[in-house]
């Protein structure tokens, strides 16, 4: 594996003209990168995302996944590395139209005071950088992994109203199986879902929180699933129809934690019930990880290597033309 690298090191053309120019970029994104003063104290892109990751970190937000990207891509390109430096790399200069669209993207972020449209242009611009040096071929080569670098962008502030959507339509759906299929009489008000005692029951009152929504498995699954995607298939449709599924799927298994967290509840009541949603909570991820690979076998490509399927007919020999398509003794 080492020789591979090895290999792929050497092979990278232009190394130090490149690095001055990613060194030049990098520097532009420290000193000048964030304008957004009066919330975090530095000018530094790199120095801000870092405080985002942290506090999103201590308010229950799942931007700190970011800080898992470059160790992913990072492992991506060792599982890759011969097909990379297979790549033919040569100067190609229509990638340097990128440098100027991360700069009209980045100028604009700092002056709006939004550091995230910034990091867009700084991720823009970095690529074309690279396509400028080693060439059409790499960039297309290297599309995936470089678009997982895309999760680092913090987002999460931005998804309140998604995620409450997510809290209603997870309760909707548990509570409505509960009722109908394991004829469970319980209230529901919004998030709030509530059964009253009785004889037979204990009762129990729950609140479906932010945190609960399913969006936290969404976004992982979602990573984990275009990962995935990219390195198991080569045909375009395949890759999109898993990666368009995998929010569904995260949903899915975030409503059968419910139905389970409430079915509990009801049997050996509220602490029970809690017990089971503080503690086993990976089991949602398990449930939507369960179903993208199983959905990935049905849309598996066929192997280049096997011959024709059983039943099918060999192919004809077509006749030589001097032979008056008659067979020869």
């Amino acid at each position: 594996m080492l020789q591979e690298l090895r290999s792929l090191w050497d092979g990278l053309p232009h190394k130090v003209a490149l690095g001055l120019v990613v060194a030049a970029w990098l520097a532009l994104f420290h000193f000048m990168g964030n304008s957004t003063l009066g919330y975090i104290q530095t000018e530094s892109m790199f120095g801000w995302l870092q405080a985002v990751y942290e506090g999103g970190a201590k308010q229950g937000r799942d931007d700190e996944l970011g800080l898992m990207i470059p160790w992913l891509v990072g492992a991506i390109i060792v599982m890759r590395r011969t097909e990379l430096a297979a790549i033919p790399k040569e100067p190609w200069a229509p990638a340097l139209v990128l440098v100027p669209v991360g700069l009209v993207l980045h100028i604009s972020g700092y002056v709006v005071q939004q550091t995230r449209l910034g990091m867009l242009g700084f991720l823009i611009g970095l690529y074309g950088i690279m396509g400028m040096y080693w060439g059409r071929a790499w960039m297309r080569g290297f599309a995936f992994p470089y678009l997982l670098f895309l999760f680092c962008v913090p987002v999460s502030v931005f998804l309140d109203t998604l995620t409450h959507g997510l809290r209603l339509l997870s309760t909707l759906m548990s509570t409505t199986f509960c009722d109908w299929v394991l004829n469970m009489k319980l209230e529901r008000a919004g998030t709030i879902v509530l059964q009253k005692a009785s004889a037979t029951t204990q009762g129990f009152r729950f609140d479906v929180a932010p945190a609960c929504s399913g969006i936290r498995s969404a976004t992982v699954v979602l990573l984990l699933t275009v990962t995935f995607a990219f390195l198991n298939f080569r045909t375009a449709w395949r890759r999109l129809c898993l990666i368009l599924l995998s929010p569904a799927f995260a949903v899915l298994a975030n409503v059968i934690r419910l139905i389970v967290v409430f079915a509990v509840a009801e049997a050996a009541g509220q602490a029970a019930g809690e017990a089971v949603e503080t503690k086993f909570g990976f089991a949602t991820f398990l449930i939507a990880l369960g179903c993208v690979f199983l959905v990935a076998r049905w849309l598996r490509e066929p192997d280049p290597s096997e011959g024709p399927p059983a039943g099918s007919a060999a192919p004809v020999p077509e006749a030589s033309p001097s032979s008056g398509g008659n067979p020869q003794p």
